[in-house]
């Protein structure tokens, strides 16, 4: 079509170019500023003679921005330590999975086994309607949620060069993130109003803990995905004398510090989260979040059960330590009174319970006062939840598994 006059009037490109005009044939308006900064004895300089380079050395100016510059990792940076520290983090499983764990911690294990108030509040019977809730949260982070990211890739035994199609769907961190949000508001839903009024729930919490064993310094950093804490120290009564316990074992010929990398880059000061002037500081329930597309081995090999139950135990052992340093100090040994910490660790499907009970942060050797850990492990949510001929789908939903988060939330 003819570019006309009349077709240019209808055309966005001609409001361009006639505002162009315009606007390019602007003049300063003179605003009498620069005479009145004159009488004032402020001296006015033009800007393009400011802009000028000068001649002469440089000087450099130092930009604020929204982060700090980096610090070479060499000898002078203000953390390096002659003396390396042997890490482990929340993304990481020990070698020998519990055993390792055991050694570590001078921990021994009750197994299939938690405190007496846990087995008779886990007992009581949960109205109907909470279980339907509990039913929608699954549904919810496995079935409903809008996220669509990939997942990872489908690997065939028998064919493992061939390639399957890539699928779309939640990711398994932000399935647990919903399944144990909406289980633990449910929770406080159906608690006593003056039981949630003991209660703090923190997020993504940090704790790190710094100590010595067998000549190694070793420290352990982790990740509390929710942890709450209440106003009174968490106690439970334990009858040891007919608990049959796994005894510490022994790792030879493996070392117990094995796949533990050193860093010299560390401070020596354990960390807890909250500060002991805040009134509901006392730890009560950490949980902790399995997402096996985030933890792996160091030799890249699958994560066996064992890692995982040890997994738990030392990010038990990590909250209640640093617990203990921040009420007693750096250098406690033998704490005066033990200190209990909850622990549920989750896939979203597959539940472990544990109560840490830390009695020492003297872990030198298996001899003398040990700590205790008491777990119970591979409980089972469901069986499956999906979507099957278009419909969404949940079978072989267990009831226990809320009776147990509730019971721990009220002990």
């Amino acid at each position: 079509m003819k570019l006309s006059r009349v077709l240019n009037r209808q055309h966005i490109d001609f409001m361009f170019k006639k505002h162009w005009l315009v606007q390019g044939k602007r003049v300063p308006i003179d605003t009498g500023a620069e005479n009145v900064l004159r009488e004032k004895g402020i001296p006015v300089e033009d800007a393009l003679e400011f802009i000028k380079e000068k001649p002469g050395p440089r000087e450099r100016v130092n930009i604020v921005g929204p982060y700090e510059p980096q610090l070479p990792l060499d000898e002078t940076h203000p953390d390096y330590k002659t003396r390396p520290c042997l890490t482990l983090t929340n993304k990481d499983v020990l070698l020998e999975g519990i055993a390792q764990a055991q050694v570590l911690t001078k921990t021994i294990i009750a197994e299939n086994k938690l405190p007496n108030k846990i087995e008779e509040l886990a007992e009581i019977t949960i109205p109907k309607a909470v279980h339907e809730g509990v039913k929608k949260a699954i549904l919810s982070s496995n079935v409903f949620d809008c996220e669509q990211e990939k997942l990872p890739k489908i690997k065939d035994p028998v064919r493992p060069a061939y390639n399957f199609p890539r699928i779309l769907g939640i990711t398994d961190r932000r399935r647990n993130q919903i399944i144990t949000n909406k289980l633990l508001q449910l929770i406080e839903r159906c608690s006593d109003f003056e039981l949630t009024q003991t209660r703090y729930t923190l997020n993504d919490v940090q704790c790190k803990t710094v100590f010595d064993k067998d000549d190694d310094l070793i420290q352990f950093q982790d990740v509390s995905n929710i942890l709450v804490t209440s106003n009174i120290p968490l106690k439970h009564d334990m009858n040891e004398k007919d608990i049959p316990f796994v005894e510490i074992p022994d790792l030879y010929p493996v070392k117990h510090t094995v796949t533990l990398p050193p860093e010299h880059f560390y401070d020596e000061k354990s960390i807890y989260p909250i500060q002991l002037n805040v009134s509901r500081k006392h730890p009560h329930t950490t949980w902790l979040h399995f997402n096996r597309t985030e933890v792996n081995n160091i030799y890249e090999t699958p994560v066996t059960d064992s890692q995982i139950y040890g997994r738990a135990l030392t990010h038990a052992f990590t909250v209640a330590s640093a617990y203990a340093k921040e009420l007693h100090g750096e250098e406690v040994q033998d704490l005066p009174e033990p200190i209990y910490v909850n622990c549920i660790q989750t896939d979203g499907q597959k539940y472990h319970f544990g109560v840490f009970e830390l009695n020492t942060l003297n872990v030198d050797g298996v001899e003398g006062t040990k700590n205790v850990w008491y777990c119970k492990n591979d409980v089972k949510l469901y069986d499956r939840s999906c979507y099957f001929n278009g419909m969404p789908v949940l079978e072989n939903y267990n009831p226990k598994i809320y009776g147990y988060i509730n019971a721990f939330y009220n002990c």
